[in-house]
């Protein structure tokens, strides 16, 4: 088995499925939710945070108007359950809200470094393995206003050892 797919099964299983709640246009979220984050990836599957802070956030990814993994089962849960980190200086702004699942290492990235904006999500294995999904066409929001939401993330590199 390929490492993308083992990944991409890692997902699969270590997440629950949804209810087969219908997407809005444009991503996972449904009304009254706000989108923080969405994307679509190159193979048409969608990455998003969904909410209604600071009460409810969640991770969300599938193929519209299906929601195939979601993290945590509970929305009102995602506060608590997931973490930020950020990073600035001089033509680089890197945020992530991370959260870990089954020994698995998730990231939601958004990162911009001399004008050019990349983001998707980070995969990290057991092992150590990392796999990136990429967003791979318009990014609608940012993960940057979560953190005076979220709580932060210590053991990330971003934030170099300093949460408040």
């Amino acid at each position: 088995m390929s490492l993308s797919a083992s990944i991409t099964l890692a997902l699969a299983s270590s997440l629950p499925l949804a209810h087969g709640a219908p997407a809005a246009a444009g991503g996972q979220c449904r009304p009254p939710e706000t989108t923080y984050f969405s994307c679509s990836t190159a193979r048409h599957k969608t990455i998003s945070l969904c909410g209604s802070l600071p009460g409810s956030l969640q991770y969300r990814y599938g193929k519209a108007p299906h929601v195939e993994l979601l993290y945590p089962s509970s929305p009102g849960d995602g506060v608590r359950q997931l973490r930020y980190a950020h990073y600035f200086r001089f033509q680089s702004d890197r945020t992530e809200v991370t959260f870990s699942r089954r020994g698995y290492d998730y990231a939601v990235f958004d990162y911009t470094d001399e004008g050019k904006r990349s983001a998707g999500v980070r995969v990290t294995a057991p092992d150590g393995t990392e796999h990136d999904v990429l967003c791979s066409g318009p990014i609608q929001g940012r993960l940057a206003p979560l953190g005076k939401s979220l709580r932060c993330d210590a053991d990330n590199a971003l934030n170099g050892g300093n949460c408040p």
